[in-house]
């Protein structure tokens, strides 16, 4: 897919999730979340686990190669313990609806009146539209009209366009381009980020 061509954003024409999610968001909320490595929030603003990724332990949120990780490059994707997790089969039901393999999949909480600096993901080499690239997609559990996502078409764009997304539908975002997240809710906000594997059903969804 050429670049120009590709959506900042897009809810994916996939059938959003219906049932109650609430139970799912509060079990994460009694969970150990970890620091994302990042300069653009403070503290414990941004966190993360894992569901699916590289490595047994929630804890375990990042890949080779990106970040300084530890990980190793022939490290194994697995499940983590939340694989067995009777609170989040609600997720499971959301995953089994993506058309693809996925990389790593996580849990990424903002805390309330928080907010994520302009940035990109652009560290993460795999990201694209070709076979064996990464497709991100984000399936908000909780989420409110006050938690705002913009997105900026260039790192030289000074407007940005601003999503509100909905509770269980699901977002195609263009992670390379700059982005930002505001929190001006009193609860913590959740997404399911899932790193689908490109295939020609993605990318005709995203197109």
């Amino acid at each position: 897919m050429a670049l120009n061509s590709r959506p900042l954003m897009k809810e994916l024409p996939l059938e959003p999730c219906t049932e109650d999610l609430s139970g799912a968001a509060e079990f994460l909320d009694n969970l150990d979340f970890t620091k994302v490595k990042t300069k653009y929030t403070k503290g414990n603003d941004w966190t993360a686990i894992s569901l699916y990724g590289y490595g047994p332990k929630i804890t375990d949120i990042l890949k080779p190669g990106v970040l300084k990780s530890s990980v190793n490059i022939d490290e194994q994707l697995q499940w983590t313990n939340l694989h067995e997790a009777t609170p989040l089969n609600p997720v499971f039901k959301i995953l089994e609806n993506l058309p693809c393999k996925y990389e790593r999949v996580r849990f990424m909480k903002l805390e309330a009146g928080k907010v994520i600096g302009k940035h990109s993901d652009k560290i993460d080499k795999d990201l694209g539209f070709d076979d064996g690239q990464i497709i991100r997609v984000h399936v908000p559990i909780r989420t409110n009209d006050d938690v705002v996502f913009s997105l900026f078409e260039s790192s030289r764009a000074k407007v940005a366009h601003e999503y509100r997304l909905k509770t269980g539908h699901y977002y195609y975002t263009d992670v390379t381009k700059p982005h930002a997240v505001r929190n001006m809710s009193d609860v913590d906000r959740i997404h399911l980020v899932v790193d689908c594997y490109a295939n020609d059903t993605l990318r005709t969804m995203v197109a």
